[in-house]
């Protein structure tokens, strides 16, 4: 379940339902572009329903759009501040790589890919002054990968709301 509206312009309203984004396969709604090469997506997550403490607004890079994909994201949640994760191989458990509890809407995420692969996480108060989350991930995606936002209620009965700007 979920919806992408864009309205007034250049403020992003997704729904999306689902159990998570995390374990060895993903439940949750996906707004993308692909992306060949390097690229950043960074957003300003303006508000997020509190469907659990680990309902998740993010941005992200996925290697497919099957469930098990490798991706890695950054994403602001009701009950656990902000967080960055990733699954570095298909099918795998996910990992988190760092958290910063406290935080709550409107904040600002992003996510990068370099030349090199490596994915960097960061978090902003303000979208101009921007905290590196952990260290860059060095694991390898194809060049071709897909790149966006994501929601998810982090329980499959319930729909989660997240408005992005910026």
């Amino acid at each position: 379940v979920g919806s992408f509206v864009e309205a007034p312009a250049g403020t992003y309203t997704m729904t999306g339902s689902g159990a998570d984004i995390w374990g060895q396969s993903d439940q949750f709604h996906y707004a993308f572009k692909t992306l060949t090469g390097p690229g950043t997506i960074s957003a300003r997550v303006v508000s997020l329903t509190n469907t659990h403490n680990s309902a998740k607004a993010a941005v992200m890079i996925r290697e497919t759009l099957t469930a098990d994909s490798r991706y890695s994201l950054v994403a602001l949640t009701p009950g656990n501040g902000v967080i960055a994760e990733y699954r570095a191989d298909t099918g795998e458990s996910a990992q988190q790589v760092t958290s910063q509890t406290g935080i709550s809407a409107p904040y600002w995420v992003k996510i990068e890919r370099d030349f090199a692969g490596n994915i960097t996480a960061y978090s902003s108060a303000n979208g101009s002054t921007w905290q590196m989350m952990g260290q860059p991930i060095p694991f390898q995606m194809g060049s071709n990968a897909y790149i966006g936002l994501a929601v998810t209620a982090h329980n499959a009965n319930l729909t989660c709301e997240a408005k992005f700007s910026n």
